[in-house]
């Protein structure tokens, strides 16, 4: 639990500039935007806890392709109540847009979230969830490389704190995994005897 903590605690350090800071322009998009972010990784949480224990198919694909089509229609219908596809045109699509969307599609969605619900399947939920800290660091250390964004010491403490987070939630799995299980009575002569 204290890994855990620690890992929302680190992801709070990271993005919590953008959520406090005043809005630029009459409107604060980016800590509005950062709050529907971590308030998805949340109900992400919960969503994984239920499904352990909810009825659902045994495949993983079928699991993921129901998840991604839910999903999609649900963003399909909230772009076009926004007015997206009236200013969408596909001539503005770039290859490198293409081959992004490509990838996302492919490794993004449908390897990495059927091995997602595969792993869930099989795996403690503690140490499956620990990809959802490493997220943020990942894409701070990619802006940084591709799109020259700055790196600051705010930023490399953040990181520390979530990598730190990580090796507390898999350690801790590790060390309860070695510890010897007592039984009832063997737990009541320990009480009693004390």
């Amino acid at each position: 639990m204290l890994g855990l903590a620690a890992g929302f605690v680190g992801v709070g350090i990271l993005v919590g500039p953008a959520i406090t800071a005043p809005p630029a322009g009459g409107s604060n998009h980016a800590g509005l935007g950062m709050l529907i972010l971590l308030f998805g990784s949340l109900m992400w949480s919960v969503g994984s806890l239920y499904s352990l224990r909810a009825p659902n198919s045994r495949s993983p694909f079928l699991s993921s392709a129901q998840t991604m089509l839910c999903g999609g229609g649900l963003m399909i219908i909230a772009g076009l109540v926004h007015g997206e596809a009236r200013d969408f045109h596909f001539s503005q699509v770039t290859a490198v847009s293409l081959g992004a969307f490509i990838y996302l599609v492919l490794i993004g969605a449908i390897v990495g979230y059927t091995s997602f619900i595969f792993l869930l399947r099989h795996c403690d939920p503690s140490k499956v969830a620990t990809y959802a800290y490493v997220n943020p660091i990942v894409a701070v250390f990619l802006g940084a490389f591709f799109a020259g964004e700055t790196l600051s010491l705010r930023t490399a403490v953040a990181a520390a704190v979530i990598v730190g987070s990580v090796a507390l939630v898999i350690t801790a799995q590790q060390a309860k995994e070695k510890m010897p299980l007592l039984s009832r009575p063997q737990l009541h002569k320990r009480s009693g005897s004390s």
